[in-house]
């Protein structure tokens, strides 16, 4: 499906030439002061260029007199056989049949790359949402939770006596983290296995460094981790920017010893000495350790979103 035809609006595949439109399109409709997305917009443009993603071939561009109104993408995850879509359509065009065309579009491309399950993640709040998706044969499945930390008036724990020595990752031991991640969140519900080249497209990316991931060790191998990151917001200061904890895991053989909140602590103090004043981080409800861990050092519910599915037929 390479172009669908209304009387007011076109539905293409996405060309390269089309990013900067895209990036105005989503300012525009964050300006708007709505919540109608679950990923930033550094995050959207950072996703598009994940290796093994090809946005020329998974992306679809709703157009209105050469204007974008809304567009999805269709991250597929092969290992899993699911696609992950992204969405967003501008509230003055939001109609049921360019919501419908749209999402119809991604789900023929799910089909074409022969993957079962299509995910959507929505905020709580868009009601909307619920009511479209539900309509074409998407039913909940999770609830994930967005906590947010005060650094500037926390008061976190001492970590000098540290039980496990820790450092930050260096070049060339993105296959050591890899292997630590993969194993870390094994049969977690949507985790899709990374690879070595997935960790050294992020970690290099502007804005991030080795330094924002924090691993902790016995002997020479890697048992937990705390990958954090600042959301840069074009024209703000930096010490306005919030941080991010991205990832947190702990080997499967090393859990129960406090390493997840070891890191968790070094990750914040290390966000703190950036001058970051607020973290926040998204856990899977069902997930009551993370839960409670993250409220241990003073997190608080800020927001929820949902997780949608359909299978693919």
């Amino acid at each position: 499906m390479s172009k669908v035809k209304n009387s007011t609006y076109i539905i293409r595949k996405y060309r390269i030439e089309d990013l900067d439109k895209l990036v105005q399109f989503r300012s525009e409709v964050e300006r708007l002061g709505q919540i109608f997305s679950c990923t930033s917009l550094q995050d959207f443009v950072e996703n598009l260029g994940l290796p093994n993603h090809i946005p020329e071939d998974n992306m679809f561009i709703a157009e209105r007199a050469e204007k974008i109104i809304g567009y999805v993408d269709v991250m597929p995850e092969l290992n899993i056989g699911r696609a992950v879509l992204s969405y967003l359509v501008h509230p003055k065009y939001d109609r049921m049949d360019l919501f419908h065309n749209l999402i119809e579009c991604a789900l023929h491309r799910s089909k074409e790359l022969e993957l079962d399950i299509a995910h959507v993640n929505f905020p709580y709040e868009n009601g909307r949402a619920k009511r479209l998706f539900s309509k074409m044969g998407f039913h909940f499945v999770r609830q994930f939770v967005e906590l947010k930390l005060d650094l500037s008036r926390a008061h976190l724990p001492n970590i000098s006596r540290i039980t496990f020595p820790l450092r930050r990752l260096r070049r060339g031991e993105e296959e050591k983290l890899t292997q630590l991640q993969n194993r870390s969140f094994a049969n977690t519900w949507g985790y899709s296995p990374n690879t070595t080249h997935d960790i050294v497209y992020r970690s290099s990316l502007p804005h991030c460094s080795l330094e924002d991931i924090i691993l902790a060790f016995e002997m020479d191998k890697p048992i937990g981790y705390c990958w954090t990151k600042i959301n840069l917001e074009e024209g703000k200061a930096i010490r306005k920017c919030e941080g991010r904890i991205y990832m947190l895991g702990v080997d499967p053989d090393h859990r129960g010893k406090g390493i997840g909140k070891q890191v968790l602590l070094a990750g914040l103090s290390h966000l703190k000495s950036k001058g970051i004043r607020t973290v926040e981080l998204t856990v899977d409800s069902v997930n009551k350790t993370a839960c409670s861990l993250y409220k241990s050092v003073g997190f608080e519910a800020h927001t929820s979103s949902l997780w949608y599915e359909k299978a693919i037929d």
